[in-house]
C-alpha cells in the first residue's frame, strides 16, 4: 500500500465507491436529504425576501451608477445582505451534515480498505461518541466560517485536519487531532486533488442532468411557494431534492477517495520509522566493515554511510551526508 502513486489511490477510491455503494448510499443520502430539508427551513424567509426585492434590483442595475441615490444604495445593500445570509446558512448546514456523515462511515470504510472484518451497524454505533461533537465543531463549523472569510481558513482547516474524521474514534489514537495532522503532513496537494476530483465528477454529472431536467424545472417552479400566505413546504423540498439528485447519488464518492488516501498515508507514516531504523543500522554496519577498504582510495571513493561517490578523495567529512570519514582504522 505504501508504494502506490496518486493515480492508484484514485483508482482504489473508485473501486471502493463501486464495492461499497449499496452500503453507503442509504445512510449518506438520508443525511443529505435531512440537511437539505433543514436548509430550506432556515432560508425560506430569506428567499422570499430576495424574490420581493429582485425586481427593484433589476431596475437599479440598468441605471447609470452616477445617478444612484441613497434609496438605491440601501436596496442594494439589503439585497447583498440577504444573499450573504442565505449562503452562510446554506454552507453551515451543508458543512455540518457532510462532516457528520463522513464520521459515521469513516471507520467502517477504513477497516474495509484494510481487509479487517467490520460490520456497518457496529461501526456506526462506535462512531456516535462524545468526540464526534468536537469533529463537527472543528471541521463542520470551522470550514463553513472559513468559506465565508474568502475560503483561505477553510482550505487550511481541511488540509490540516480532515483526517480527524478517522482518528477521533481510532482505538490507538491517544491524541486524535495530533494524529490527524501528522498523517496529513506533506499531503496537502493530494488532499486538494481528491477534493477537486470528487467535486468535478459531481459537477460534470450535474451539468448532464441539468441539460435534460432544466426544461422541466422551469415548468414546475412557482415563486408563490415561498409566499407566507400560500407557503408550500412540500413542493419547495421536493423541487430541491430533484434539483440536487446527482449530488445525492454521488455522496459516497468523496469518503471513498479520502479513505484510500488516508490508508496510503497512514501506512507510510507507520513504516517510515522502521525503514529509517533499518537503514541506519545497515549503514553503520557497512561503515564499520568497509572503512579499511576505502581508506587508500585517494583518487575517489564511495561514502561508507550514504553510498554516494566522493570525487575529492581523502576528506574529513562526506559532502552528501556530513558523516565523519575515518581513515585511521
Amino acid at each position: 500500500m505504501s508504494d502506490k502513486r496518486f493515480k492508484e489511490i484514485i483508482s482504489e477510491g473508485f473501486y471502493l465507491f463501486r464495492k461499497s455503494y449499496k452500503t453507503l448510499i442509504i445512510p449518506l443520502a438520508l443525511i443529505f436529504i435531512i440537511s437539505l430539508i433543514i436548509k430550506n427551513l432556515l432560508v425560506i424567509d430569506l428567499n422570499w425576501q430576495l424574490n420581493l426585492i429582485s425586481p427593484a434590483i433589476e431596475v437599479i442595475i440598468q441605471k447609470d451608477p452616477s445617478t444612484l441615490d441613497n434609496a438605491d444604495l440601501s436596496v442594494m445593500f439589503e439585497y447583498i445582505s440577504l444573499i450573504l445570509s442565505s449562503e452562510f446558512l446554506n454552507n453551515l448546514t451543508s458543512s455540518i451534515f457532510n462532516v457528520f456523515a463522513l464520521c459515521l462511515v469513516s471507520n467502517y470504510m477504513f477497516k474495509k480498505l484494510s481487509g479487517n472484518p467490520s460490520n456497518f451497524v457496529t461501526e456506526l454505533k462506535k462512531a456516535l461518541n462524545g468526540r464526534l461533537l468536537l469533529v463537527v465543531l472543528l471541521l463542520g463549523v470551522g470550514i463553513a466560517i472559513g468559506s465565508f472569510l474568502l475560503f483561505i481558513p477553510s482550505i487550511i482547516i481541511y488540509g490540516f485536519y480532515i483526517f480527524y474524521v478517522f482518528t477521533y474514534h481510532s482505538e490507538e489514537g491517544i491524541q486524535p487531532l495530533k494524529e490527524a495532522r501528522e498523517v496529513a503532513r506533506g499531503a496537502f496537494g493530494k488532499l486538494i486533488g481528491i477534493f477537486i476530483l470528487s467535486n468535478l465528477v459531481v459537477f460534470i454529472c450535474d451539468i448532464i442532468f441539468q441539460l435534460f431536467a432544466n426544461p422541466l424545472f422551469y415548468q414546475i417552479y412557482d415563486g408563490s411557494w415561498y409566499n407566507p400566505s400560500t407557503r408550500n413546504y412540500g413542493s419547495i423540498i421536493l423541487y430541491d431534492l430533484f434539483y440536487n439528485l446527482p449530488e445525492i447519488l454521488l455522496t459516497p464518492l468523496f469518503i471513498c477517495f479520502l479513505t484510500s488516501l488516508y490508508g496510503f498515508l497512514k501506512t507510510n507514516k507507520e513504516q517510515q520509522p522502521q525503514y529509517l531504523s533499518r537503514s541506519y543500522q545497515s549503514s553503520q554496519s557497512f561503515g564499520a566493515s568497509n572503512t579499511k577498504v576505502f581508506k587508500d582510495l585517494n583518487s575517489g571513493m564511495y561514502c561508507p554511510f550514504c553510498g554516494k561517490y566522493i570525487s575529492e578523495g581523502r576528506i574529513e567529512f562526506c559532502p552528501h551526508c556530513r558523516e565523519k570519514l575515518n581513515f585511521d582504522i
